[in-house]
């Protein structure tokens, strides 16, 4: 039961676009490094690390598809940057 609940919480932050919520990133780690014991303070740790999570999530799905486009067996094309 708990495992569902996550869940539709995670479905419910992934409909939102990473860019309208990285605008609130700043916003919800400037109340979370305010440290108070309230729920208010508790809600705001865990806006950020959610919208941290898409955007951690984002950075793998794209490394991922960069490796994927290369092509298998074939060594990548170098080039001499600097000459010792």
């Amino acid at each position: 039961m708990i495992a569902e609940a996550i869940e539709r919480l995670a479905d419910r932050v992934l409909a939102y676009e990473e860019a309208d919520l990285t605008a609130l990133l700043n916003h919800f780690k400037t109340r979370m490094e305010q440290f108070e014991p309230t729920a208010d303070w508790e809600r705001a740790v865990i806006a950020y690390f959610l919208i941290n999570g898409v955007r951690v999530k984002n950075a793998l799905k794209h490394g991922k598809s960069h490796r994927a486009e290369r092509t298998p067996g074939r060594r990548p094309a170098l080039r001499l940057v600097k000459k010792a």
